[in-house]
C-alpha cells in the first residue's frame, strides 16, 4: 500500500526549530550572542525597519517585553506593496537613486534572517525525524512511502541520507549532481518533494540552474560567505528557492513547478496520505488546490484514506475541533482526526501503515 506522509511546520516544532511567531525573537537573540552581525547592513536593514512600522526599539530594549508582529505581517505587507508597485516613506521600489529597491532588499533579507535562524537553533532537532524514517525503514516500508513538506530544514533529508543506502529524489535535477539513477542497485531512492523550498537549494537566474548545497545549507552561505555563492557557470549571485509563509506565495520558479508536479503524481498514487503538523490553515489554498485535484482526479476517490497527526499536550479543546472541521469541510467524512502528536507517530509510524 502506498503512502504519502505530508509534514508542516507543527512537525519541525515538535524537533525544537523555531515557530513563525518566534522567528524574529530568536534572530535578534542570536544576534546579541554574535556581535559580528550588528556590522552588517542586513541587521541595521532589519531594526530599521521595525521601527520605522512596528515602532519596535529592537537595539535598546528587551527583547522579552516585545511584541513582533509575525513572520506572514512582516514580510506579507512588503509582498503587497511590490504587487502594488507602491512604496512607504523612505521604503521605495527601484527608482533612479542610488537607494533604490530598499523594500526589494528587505525582502530578501527577511527571507535570509528565517534561514539563519533555522540553522542556529540548538538541539538534537534530529532525533524524532530519524526515529521516523528508521521504522519505516525497518518494515521495508521506505520504498512504498513519499515524505511532502512545506518546510525548509534540513531535519528530514539528514535522516533519510542517514539511514544506509538511501539517496534523497527531489523531483528535479540539479546542474552540480549527476541525473538520477533510480535503477542503480542496492541503491534505495526516498521521494521528498519540498514544496516550499528548501535551505539546500540555490538558484541562478542567469543561467535558470538550481545547485544541491550536499550537507549544508547552502542559504545560509549567502549571509556568511557570499563571495563564495557564485554560479559555478555565470559568476552571479544565486538566489534561495523559498516560498515563505505569506499571504502572496509566488510558485513561479520551473523548478519549483516540477516539484509540485512531480508531487501531485506521487500523490495520484497513493492509497492514504497521513498529514503530521500540519493544520490545514484557510490561507494555504494552493495546497487545498493541491489535495483536492488527487482527491476527485483519481480513479476510485472513496479508495484515498487520509489521516492527521497533529496533537500535542498544550493543545486546546477549542484548537483541536476548529482543525478537525477544517479538515472534514474541505475533505469529507474520509478524514480520520487522530489524538497522535508527532513524536508518538514517529515512535511507531506503522500503527497507521
Amino acid at each position: 500500500m502506498k503512502t504519502a506522509i505530508f509534514l508542516g511546520g507543527g512537525a519541525s516544532a515538535a524537533a525544537m526549530a523555531p515557530v513563525q511567531a518566534d522567528l524574529f525573537r530568536e534572530y535578534f537573540s542570536l544576534v546579541r550572542q554574535r556581535p559580528e552581525i550588528i556590522n552588517s547592513e542586513m541587521y541595521r536593514e532589519v531594526t530599521a525597519y521595525f521601527a520605522a512600522f512596528f515602532g519596535i526599539d529592537v537595539i535598546n530594549s528587551k527583547l522579552d517585553d516585545l511584541l513582533f508582529p509575525t513572520f506572514e505581517e512582516a514580510l506579507g505587507i512588503l509582498d503587497l506593496a511590490v504587487r502594488r508597485r507602491e512604496a512607504f516613506k523612505k521604503f521605495d521600489l527601484e527608482n533612479v537613486s542610488k537607494n533604490s529597491n530598499r523594500i526589494g532588499f528587505l525582502r530578501q533579507y527577511l527571507v535570509l534572517l528565517m534561514a539563519a535562524v533555522l540553522d542556529c537553533k540548538s538541539g538534537d532537532r534530529r532525533r524524532l525525524h530519524r526515529k521516523l524514517v528508521e521504522g519505516l525503514g525497518q518494515k521495508g516500508l521506505l520504498a512504498e512511502t513519499s515524505f511532502i513538506t512545506t518546510n525548509y530544514d534540513l531535519l528530514l533529508d539528514d535522516a533519510i541520507v542517514s539511514e544506509a543506502a538511501c539517496k534523497i529524489d527531489y523531483g528535479i535535477e540539479f546542474f552540480n549532481k549527476k541525473p538520477l539513477n533510480n535503477e542503480v542497485k542496492n541503491v534505495l531512492w526516498v521521494k521528498l518533494y519540498k514544496i516550499h523550498g528548501s535551505l539546500n537549494w540555490l538558484y541562478c537566474p542567469a543561467c535558470n540552474v538550481i545547485r544541491l548545497t550536499a550537507k549544508e545549507k547552502g542559504v545560509v552561505r549567502l549571509l556568511e560567505d557570499i563571495k563564495n555563492s557564485d554560479c559555478e557557470q555565470c559568476k552571479s549571485v544565486m538566489l534561495p528557492v523559498i516560498v515563505p509563509p505569506t499571504f502572496f506565495k509566488d510558485m513561479s520558479n520551473a523548478f519549483l513547478s516540477m516539484v509540485w508536479y512531480k508531487a501531485e503524481q506521487a500523490l495520484m498514487e497513493v492509497d492514504k496520505i497521513i498529514f503530521c503538523g500540519y493544520s490545514f490553515s484557510d490561507a494555504d489554498i494552493h495546497i487545498k488546490y493541491l489535495i483536492k485535484r488527487i482527491q476527485t482526479n483519481r480513479l476510485n476517490p472513496a479508495a484515498l484514506s487520509i489521516y492527521v497527526v497533529n496533537n500535542y499536550p498544550t493543545k486546546s479543546e477549542h484548537s483541536r475541533n476548529s482543525e478537525k472541521r477544517r479538515y472534514k469541510r474541505f475533505l469529507g467524512r474520509v478524514v480520520n482526526y487522530t489524538d497522535l502528536s508527532f513524536e508518538e507517530f514517529a515512535a511507531n509510524p506503522t500503527c497507521l501503515y
